[in-house]
């Protein structure tokens, strides 16, 4: 049988894990909007297009930057995020 107890833990479980995630969702809607471009020129070359070696340079070149910003510490928390 469940009990009060059992219910209000599991709320405070699903509480932690809500909180968690809206706090890294602006990164992880970062890393997905940066993606884009990366995504669709790993298609091109998949699809068909040729590319230079100075091409796939100044392509990993991009991915590189875009996960050092990615990977960098989010700012402090002013608060204004709510549930």
């Amino acid at each position: 049988m469940v009990t009060a107890a059992d219910v209000s833990a599991g709320l405070t479980a699903a509480e932690t894990i809500v909180n968690a995630i809206i706090k890294v969702a602006p990164a992880i809607e970062r890393g997905v909007v940066s993606s884009i471009p990366y995504i669709q020129a790993i298609a091109g070359l998949i699809g068909g297009k040729n590319a230079t070696a100075e091409e796939i340079d100044a392509v990993l070149a991009r991915i590189n930057a875009e996960v050092d910003l990615f990977l960098s510490p989010l700012p402090p928390d002013d608060g204004s995020t709510t549930t």
